[in-house]
This record gives structure tokens, C-alpha cells and sequence, in this order.
């Protein structure tokens, strides 16, 4: 059948899915008339489906078809994959309108599988959705090494508060701190006695003394004779021999794996400074590492998450999808505090603070804004915190807005200054 040009609707047929690792439910009205449906979450039966469904709504004038669901973390990647791979339009729509709308439209804050594609067709229907946005590489691999950077890096911490609870087990004085295990004398002590203060002394003092110079050159005699005499005062624990023995082998198992996740840190970290750089060759605005400021692979991390900051037209938006605009509690007479919305990416707000912890010292970038903060305004210390990484968002877009190199000037100076200036 030949639609006419009348014929034609000018909005696209919603295919509103709720999806789980093995099934994919549908709502979608066609031709006026609502249906359900559910088959398989696999490729060929996706294809088979989504086919069928585009044709009678082209059929029935349609010109698009439009597919929408919630984000699952990764059981809707073979579905919006698919969809955009036969044509059709793909958006979001976010789990907490998904909540919300359900309690309007059934008056039930209850879920199941046949409820949600309604509700999701619904928010579609009336525009309530978000941008499903595809990033091609080199984006697509920063933003999976930075997940993998982020997994060793809590990885890392793990083990270095599980290293800290076991040495003290097996060496109760021990008393450096906590950085001294992650130096060279550190790594000499775990490496040649595991950490166990019963070998140091079984060592002798002369020959412990050689060990550590020969693996750690450069050890101060004062940090040798401290050592050994924690090592002297531990053993008069008097544990056993083979309750020791099981204790070091936990406490290098632990620094094993310290070793291992450490070692993944630095394998992602390179690999997204060469990947950020490559980013670089196709949009040349991306800023350069500046000293002081920021670090390539601080750049590439906030990249990572953002993708293509050419896709925000406006430092709003921007600011939007990290999730720190500012959400005002305000009825009648009642003014409630003003709290940041967290509802964007929190693995951006992650980085960003991350970002910013150096440079709110009284002598960086950010030093007199955020003491100003705490000590004019009296405003807490992890609200001044966010206040500098909107401020830090907001040097980042117009720096990359910008193109040119980082001016230490224009960080405090609102644009009728810069221009009176210039």
C-alpha cells in the first residue's frame, strides 16, 4: 500500500521497551490501536522484531520510528545498537521519571514487566526523553578505560587498607607511615622479608642492613636501626611459627594484589594520554596539559565522561549532565537549602573533584576562592568543595570554547572585564 503525502505523520511511532538480559517487553501503538509485546534480548530476533515493527509504521504513515528505553548499564547495548544500525531514531528516558510517571499514570508505585513499556511510551509520547548518545572513537575507548582506571583504582585502595590492618598483625610496632610500604624501602621490606619482623631478626642487624641498602639505595642508617629495633620489640609477641607463616603469606597475597591493580592503573593512564592526544587530532579546541592546572590524563578523564564537548552548546548543559545545577526547595514562606541536583554523571562529578583537591591549597589556582568560601562566607567544606568544581567546569568549556591556550587572567574575570581589557 502507497501512503500519499497526506497521508504522512509527522512524529514518529514510539517502540517503548523495558528491557532485561533475556527479555525485551514492548509497548507501541501503531494506527491507533495500543499493543504488547515480548520476545528475546538477541541480535537476530532484535532484527527480525525491529524490521517488522518499521514496516507497518511506514505502512501506516509514519515516517520514523522512534525506539526509547532506561539505561541498564549494558542489557539495552545489542537493542540500541540494532536500531541504529537499521535507521531508526533512539532515545532515554530516565529511570526516575520512569518512577514518577508510574505513580501518575496507574496510581501504583509497584513494577513489572508490562506496566513500564507503558509508562516509558507515555514520558516518549509527550518528549520526556534524553539523548542516546553513540561515541565513536576515540571517545568510546577513553570512556572504557576510564572505567577500567577507576576499577583499579578502588581496586588499590582496598588492598592498601587491607595491607594496613595485616601488617600491624604481623608487625605490631611497626610505625612508619602509611606512604613508607609504597616507597623503595617499603617495597625492599615486603619483598625480601615479607614484612615479617621474626625474619628481620633471624636476619641479624648487619645482614639486614646489608639487604635493605643493596634493594633500597639511598635508606638512611637512622631508618635501618628504626626497623630493626620495631622488628626486636614485635617478636616478643612470642606467635608461633606457623601462625606467622600464614600471616605474611596473607600480607603478600594482599601486596600482590596491590602490585597487580597498581600496575592496571598505569597501563589505563597511559593509554588515555595517547588516546586524548588522538582526540586532539580531530577536534584541535581540546586544551593542552597546562602545569599547575590540570594534566593530560586528568583531561582525557574528564573527556571520558563527557564525550564530544562540542555536543553542549551551552556551559548550562554541560553543567546539567554532570548533575551540578542547582536544585531550590522553596513553598510559600518555606525556603529550603540549595543543594546541587546529582542527578547527571556521577563518575564526572567523580573526577572533577579529584581534579580540583589540589588546586584549592592557599597556593593554587583555587586556593583564595575556596578559603574565601570557608572563611568570609562560613560555607562548609565540601560545599565550598562543589563550588569550585562548578567553577572548574566552567574554565574547562570556556577554555575548550576558546581554542587558544590557558590565560591565568581571565579565571576570576567575567567577560566585560576580559573585554575591557582586550
Amino acid at each position: 500500500m502507497n501512503i500519499t503525502t497526506q497521508n504522512k505523520i509527522n512524529h514518529p511511532a514510539i517502540l517503548a521497551f523495558d528491557v532485561s538480559k533475556e527479555r525485551l517487553n514492548l509497548a507501541t501503538c501503531i494506527a491507533g490501536r495500543m499493543s504488547d509485546h515480548e520476545f528475546a534480548n538477541r541480535t537476530l530476533t532484535i532484527e527480525e522484531q525491529l524490521g517488522a515493527f518499521k514496516r507497518r509504521a511506514n505502512m501506516a504513515g509514519h515516517d520514523q520510528v522512534l525506539v526509547v528505553c532506561e539505561p541498564t548499564g549494558c542489557y539495552h547495548e545489542t537493542l540500541m545498537q540494532t536500531a541504529h544500525r537499521l535507521g531508526l531514531e533512539t532515545a532515554w528516558v530516565s529511570g526516575e521519571a520512569v518512577s514518577k510517571m508510574r505513580a501518575i499514570e496507574t496510581n501504583d508505585s509497584g513494577k513489572t514487566d508490562i506496566k513500564d513499556p507503558h509508562v516509558i511510551h507515555t514520558l516518549a509520547s509527550i518528549g520526556k526523553t534524553l539523548i542516546y548518545r553513540r561515541y565513536d572513537e576515540p571517545y568510546s575507548l577513553l570512556r572504557e578505560w576510564n572505567g577500567l582506571y577507576d576499577q583499579a583504582d578502588v581496586a588499590v585502595v582496598r588492598a592498601k587498607c587491607l595491607l594496613a590492618s595485616q601488617i600491624k598483625a604481623l608487625f605490631p610496632d611497626y610505625g612508619f607511615k602509611k606512604d613508607f610500604l609504597y616507597g623503595k624501602s617499603g617495597h625492599a621490606l615486603i619483598a625480601h622479608y615479607g614484612g615479617n619482623p621474626y625474619r628481620i631478626v633471624r636476619a641479624g642487624k648487619t645482614r639486614f642492613t646489608q639487604v635493605m641498602r643493596k634493594r633500597a639505595p639511598g635508606i638512611r642508617q637512622l631508618t635501618i636501626e628504626t626497623l630493626y629495633s620495631q622488628a626486636e620489640s614485635s617478636t616478643r609477641n612470642q606467635v608461633s611459627p606457623r601462625m606467622c607463616e600464614i600471616m605474611e603469606y596473607r600480607l603478600k597475597q594482599t601486596w600482590e594484589d596491590y602490585l597487580l591493580h597498581e600496575a592496571r592503573k598505569q597501563e589505563a593512564k597511559q593509554q588515555m594520554e595517547a588516546l586524548y592526544h588522538e582526540a586532539r587530532q580531530f577536534d584541535s579546541k581540546l586544551p593542552l596539559a597546562e602545569k599547575g592546572v590540570i594534566t593530560t590524563f586528568h583531561l582525557a578523564r574528564i573527556i571520558a565522561e563527557t564525550g564530544p564537548v562540542s555536543d553542549f552548546s551551552s556551559l548550562r548543559k554541560l553543567v546539567r549532565y554532570a548533575g551540578l545545577n542547582l536544585r531550590e526547595r522553596q513553598s510559600g514562606t518555606y525556603r529550603g537549602k540549595t543543594r546541587i541536583s546529582k542527578k547527571g554523571r556521577s563518575p564526572l562529578r567523580k573526577v572533577l573533584s579529584q581534579i580540583v583537591l589540589p588546586l584549592v591549597k592557599k597556593e593554587g589556582l583555587f586556593g583564595p576562592y575556596y578559603h574565601g568560601k570557608k572563611d568570609r562566607d562560613g560555607m562548609q567544606g565540601t560545599k565550598a568543595m562543589v563550588a569550585v568544581m562548578r567553577k572548574f567546569l566552567k574554565l574547562f568549556y570556556g577554555w575548550y570554547q576558546s581554542g587558544g591556550a590557558f590565560d591565568r587572567n581571565r579565571v576570576f574575570a567575567c567577560q566585560s572585564q576580559h573585554e575591557i581589557a582586550a
